[in-house]
């Protein structure tokens, strides 16, 4: 029986399952903004900010696993294609100093 990281790995390798990651990982991103903007709104609750923080985090991590698993699956030599790795590795790790510090 597979284990988390094996399902992980396998759903990097799956482009429909990769851009799911990538939507889910950016959708709770948006949310978590929309939570947070909610508060001068209705007034400061420590509720409001901690769903917006968990949010945040949530969507950070699939985000930046989408990143890399989608760096690590892809596949060819070719200068765009190894290109294109290089950059989602480098938007993975901005995504991780940006969301996660």
């Amino acid at each position: 029986m597979p284990g988390i990281g094996d399902r992980l790995w396998d759903m990097g390798k799956s482009p429909a399952q990769h851009i799911s990651l990538l939507a889910f990982g950016l959708a709770a991103i948006v949310v978590a903004f929309l939570v947070a903007s909610l508060v001068p709104l209705v007034g400061f609750s420590a509720a409001l900010a901690v769903a917006s923080a968990a949010l945040i985090a949530l969507g950070g991590f699939f985000l930046t696993l989408a990143l890399f698993l989608g760096a690590f699956a892809s596949s060819g030599e070719a200068y765009g294609s190894v290109a294109w790795r290089i950059a989602q590795l480098f938007a993975a790790v901005l995504v991780l100093i940006f969301v996660f510090t």
